[in-house]
């Protein structure tokens, strides 16, 4: 296993933290670390690797395991026994339903911080997206495979160079929130464009391509699929 490998698992369990331990916020994560404030936010960004006492503070403090760290292998947690677990170790994700996408471009939420007072509750994701790191309410028409008012299980892209073009995503900037499929090419902007292709009468494109420049953007999460109701009382529908 690459270094890299190894880093990009300690920022996941790091996000698992974050989002799933009540009032464990990024400063106090730090200070466990025994890492200055300024450098854990180079470490989540990616622009530093994760320490060897920040990888041995993670199973020694918080239970990860070493092996699953190290090989990617095993459990990401110590404990085997699911009967041992705490409701936190479950490893639930959180649903921001008061946090929404939207698929148009004439639509663009307000910024909002996702933090812990954001949660609306925390959903279980089981087998359905095992890698989800949580959950989003998405609103809009212009990606045809998500309805209007389904939920998105979403992965957070810690490394934003490593978008697959052409995947759905849900981007987030310093001004609004988008569900697309993006395009890198290489130069300072993202395309994001909608699976939406319907027109206006003279041709031109109802849900047009957006250009975000790269460094508006604060977070990319690639969407695993979505989940919605299809009656009232109904069973939940799941699509990936």
């Amino acid at each position: 296993m690459t270094k890299e490998d190894i880093n990009n698992r300690a920022l996941q369990a790091i996000e698992w933290l974050l989002q799933n331990t009540d009032k464990l916020t990024k400063s106090a994560l730090a200070e466990s670390f025994s890492v200055k404030p300024a450098k854990f936010t180079e470490i989540l960004k990616g622009r530093m690797f994760v320490g060897a006492d920040m990888l041995a503070a993670l199973c020694k403090t918080y239970g990860f395991s070493s092996e699953w760290l190290l090989t990617g292998t095993g459990d990401m947690f110590e404990i085997q026994n699911p009967q041992q677990l705490s409701e936190a170790e479950k490893r639930l994700i959180p649903f921001f339903d008061d946090i929404t996408t939207i698929g148009g471009n004439n639509e663009a939420s307000a910024i909002m911080e996702v933090s812990q007072s954001h949660v609306s509750e925390w959903i279980d994701a089981g087998d359905w997206f095992p890698e989800a790191t949580a959950a989003i309410r998405h609103y809009g028409d212009s990606m045809v495979e998500y309805p209007s008012g389904s939920i998105l299980a979403l992965k957070r892209v810690h490394d934003t160079r490593l978008i697959i073009n052409g995947r759905n995503y849900v981007i987030e900037t310093t001004e609004f929130r988008v569900t697309k499929q993006l395009q890198d090419d290489g130069s300072d902007y993202i395309m994001a464009y909608s699976s939406n292709r319907e027109t206006y009468p003279d041709g031109r494109q109802i849900h047009s391509p957006i250009r975000i420049p790269k460094d508006t953007i604060r977070s990319i999460d690639l969407v695993l699929g979505c989940v919605l109701k299809e009656y009232s009382n109904g069973a939940l529908t799941i699509r990936k």
